[in-house]
């Protein structure tokens, strides 16, 4: 049983902790913010770029190396996680999730690129092959580097390289869920765009140069604009994620102060209790 002195230094050392969890809390919480809002303001140019491709798309005379589908013989798969920790188990759920995908994948080979630190655990089990590495990149999303993305991958995909690209990040679902996720951004399908069975011709647009010429330029932009899309979610995911684990942290500390100063007060009274008795029976014995 801890003496009374090692119980107070532990009660203080508690309180410590407490105050930088409640302060992590309060940074998530107004990064947060900030990244639902990207997020969601993000959205409505995505879904407007779609609604025009769609259109675009649906012309059958409408070619492009990107639209190709191939066996799935050699894939790149892009694994998306954070730079730092102290957010649950997002990251840990995030490499179970790319470690079923891969086993699922065995059979074709299977490139992968890390994003985020927490991105190297994947290659502890010596059978993957990384071809890059990039770190912060939820620190700050930045549209550039996803059309540098895009027009490298594309290029290894037009070359047939490579056969598919996937990316796994954490989705968003609300403040408390998130949850692994993939999505195949190439070969560029069709069958994506619900839309275009609506409006399956460019009646009403005005396309200047001819939608030919245009078409290669806004597939690619598109692309980087769903990347990006991707980004601002994972970094949602990230702050709502650690925003949740600090609120946790904190009020596991609230409980743990509470038991201790309990015991500790119980510790306290016992000791007083028996130097008062010491006291009783000295002065019985005199």
């Amino acid at each position: 049983m801890m003496s009374l002195k090692d119980t107070k230094r532990r009660i203080t050392g508690v309180k410590n902790t407490q105050k930088i969890t409640r302060a992590m809390k309060m940074v998530s919480s107004a990064k947060f913010a900030r990244a639902i809002h990207a997020f969601t303001n993000s959205q409505a140019y995505r879904t407007s770029f779609a609604s025009v491709l769609s259109r675009l798309i649906g012309q059958a005379e409408l070619v492009h190396p990107l639209l190709t589908v191939r066996e799935e013989k050699k894939n790149l798969c892009i694994v998306l996680t954070t730079d730092r920790g102290f957010c649950g188990g997002l990251n840990s759920n995030l490499l179970k999730f790319t470690a079923a995908f891969l086993r699922e994948k065995k059979e074709n080979s299977c490139e992968l690129e890390l994003w985020g630190k927490k991105a190297k655990a994947v290659e502890k089990n010596g059978l993957v092959t990384v071809v890059g590495r990039v770190e912060k990149v939820l620190e700050r999303p930045d549209y550039s580097f996803c059309m540098d993305t895009v027009q490298r991958i594309s290029r290894l995909y037009a070359a047939e390289q490579i056969d598919s690209v996937y990316i796994v990040y954490p989705s968003f679902k609300n403040a408390v869920v998130q949850t692994p996720a993939i999505k195949r951004i190439l070969p560029f399908v069709r069958e994506d765009f619900p839309a275009e069975k609506e409006a399956p011709s460019t009646t009403g647009l005005l396309l200047e140069p001819q939608a030919q010429e245009i078409f290669p330029g806004m597939l690619e932009k598109y692309l980087a604009v769903q990347l990006y899309q991707i980004l601002l979610e994972s970094a949602v995911s990230e702050h709502a994620a650690r925003m949740s684990a600090m609120d946790s942290a904190t009020n596991n500390a609230d409980e743990v102060i509470q038991k201790l100063t309990l015991n500790y007060n119980r510790a306290r009274q016992a000791a007083i209790t028996k130097e008062l008795i010491e006291i009783t029976s000295g002065a019985e014995a005199l």
